[in-house]
């Protein structure tokens, strides 16, 4: 059961109605985070900015997602997970490609050091060490990329760790554990 209320659409003002109406024409729908999100005006605006701004990240778009995966996932946030997994074929990503995010391993050498590094901000709380950063520059990426991947790495902490405060109330299908998920083919990623 959800632990902290949400704000209904039907009942926003202000703001919070013109930040829904963006989110509910960029998702058909306002997410049941940003619904607790909105109980706060200020801690949604913010999201939505910060959302927006990431969205133009020189990382891409499918890495940016892959690092939101696998910091979910080591979060455990299921709520964060299944909305990324459900969301992953409109964000370019294969049920591969959820699988690598998920797990912090890709076949593609440039993208597992990603991911690894990622694992690392998040594992060390951001001190990694100089083979760490020297590892993923080794696969070309520069400060402005990692910049990205770090800044990758607290969007989804602060989603993940509001859904696990709030218990989020999931509005897309479960991801499920990805040995389960994938075992059965699906991989957690809506068709």
């Amino acid at each position: 059961m959800q632990r902290i209320s949400s704000v209904a659409p039907a009942s926003a003002t202000g703001r919070v109605r013109e930040l829904f109406d963006q989110l509910e024409q960029a998702f058909g729908a306002v997410p049941n985070t940003a619904q607790v999100m909105a109980n706060s005006p200020a801690v949604l605006e913010s999201f939505v900015a910060f959302a927006n701004a990431m969205s133009g990240v020189g990382i891409g778009g499918k890495l940016h997602n892959q690092v939101k995966l696998s910091t979910s996932e080591t979060n455990a946030c299921e709520y964060c997970t299944s909305i990324l997994s459900a969301v992953a074929p409109s964000a370019g990503l294969s049920a591969d490609d959820v699988v690598a995010g998920r797990t912090a391993s890709a076949d593609d050498a440039r993208t597992d050091a990603a991911l690894k590094f990622a694992a690392a901000v998040l594992d060390t709380g951001g001190n990694v060490s100089d083979a760490q950063l020297q590892a993923v520059r080794d696969q070309g990426f520069g400060d402005a990329e990692i910049v990205e991947i770090v800044t990758s790495v607290v969007l989804g902490c602060f989603t993940n760790f509001l859904n696990n405060v709030a218990d989020t109330e999931l509005d897309v299908p479960a991801a499920g554990p990805v040995g389960q998920a994938c075992a059965s083919g699906a991989c957690g990623v809506a068709s």
